[in-house]
């Protein structure tokens, strides 16, 4: 099953339908004169192509068999051609012909991308999700299978595909295997489940956040693959508590996590090889530190460290979190990352 941008249109399976008939009306037009008047191929086809178009060009005089055949030939073939006619004029009028060329300029586009994320379903909390990556500036392709949520999608300007998530093809052709992670956001539990095992199945690397509309979903979905489960009832529940009791503080984490701040921000960048942290101690790196960024944790392969002591040696391979502002962090992940 091919997937596009939104399911073909009636119009666009007439025009389909309408180019098969006219093809096997021409093939069959030809190898018919070719049996029945023992015309070379060249000119059976010139033949066949003369009656369907009505202008009845002929080789040689036609036998008595060949005048019935030539009946059929001209009625099927000219209704063909006024068929296809009709469902050209469909076509353009529509204007399913510029909407073709919008979904395959759309597919290349999702071809070209690289670490890039998927969002299955685009419900109140997948549009949240997009919304949120749209302002981060991360390259991202939606998936779903409601018609009026991908029209959401285009009209926003996001990279979307209709179909079924837990569909193989449509993972694929999202291109799931160059993806850096996967968004689970889909309000029913079972189709997350299953959209979490395909993705998995596909892609070994991946790293997986699905949403769980039901405590005993959590389990279950860390089972079939999933890296991070979440609620978003529980943090729905959190966020109010810490609202009410911790104002202040769930204000400044706002700060720092929103997308579009200007004056404060939180980046995690993984440390490669390369980066002069390397071997440093903590109290050595912070040193190196470009002014206003902070280290505020350090994830190692065995956990995160929180506040990492000044004696903490940074190995390659671990993930800082920095505070700081949002050009020198940016600066400093290109860098060191």
């Amino acid at each position: 099953m091919r997937y596009s941008l939104m399911k073909p249109p009636a119009s666009y399976r007439h025009l389909i339908i309408a180019s098969l008939l006219v093809a096997s009306v021409l093939i069959a037009g030809t190898i018919g004169y070719m049996f029945i008047e023992q015309l070379s191929f060249v000119d059976a086809l010139y033949t066949t192509v003369g009656m369907m178009s009505t202008v009845g060009n002929v080789i040689h005089p036609i036998t008595p068999l060949g005048r019935i055949f030539t009946i059929f030939v001209i009625v099927f073939g000219v209704g063909s051609l006024l068929y296809t006619f009709g469902a050209g004029m469909e076509f353009m009028i529509e204007g399913h012909f510029s909407q073709a060329v919008r979904r395959h300029h759309m597919d290349n586009k999702i071809a070209a991308l690289r670490n890039h994320a998927i969002i299955c379903g685009f419900g109140r909390v997948g549009s949240q999700i997009a919304q949120d990556l749209a302002a981060a500036r991360q390259t991202f392709v939606v998936l779903d299978e409601n018609e009026q949520n991908i029209r959401a999608c285009l009209e926003a300007g996001y990279l979307a595909l209709q179909g079924d998530a837990t569909s193989d093809d449509l993972l694929h052709k999202a291109g799931i295997q160059s993806a850096q992670c996967v968004l689970v956001a889909t309000d029913n539990d079972a189709h997350n489940i299953s959209i979490t095992l395909s993705a998995r199945h596909l892609n070994k690397q991946l790293h997986i956040v699905a949403r769980a509309n039901h405590n005993e979903t959590e389990a279950k979905l860390k089972l079939a693959g999933a890296d991070r489960v979440l609620s978003p009832y529980v943090i729905g529940g959190h966020r109010m508590a810490n609202l009410a009791f911790q104002p202040i503080v769930t204000d400044f984490i706002d700060k720092i996590t929103k997308a579009d701040s200007i004056d404060l921000a939180v980046q995690e960048v993984g440390l490669s090889a390369h980066s002069s942290l390397v071997g440093k101690t903590m109290e050595e790196a912070q040193d190196m530190l470009p002014n206003g960024i902070v280290v505020v944790a350090l994830k190692k392969a065995n956990g995160m460290i929180s506040g990492p002591g000044l004696q903490t040696c940074i190995e390659a391979g671990d993930t800082a979190i920095l505070v700081g502002m949002p050009g020198p962090l940016a600066a400093f992940k290109v860098k060191h990352g």
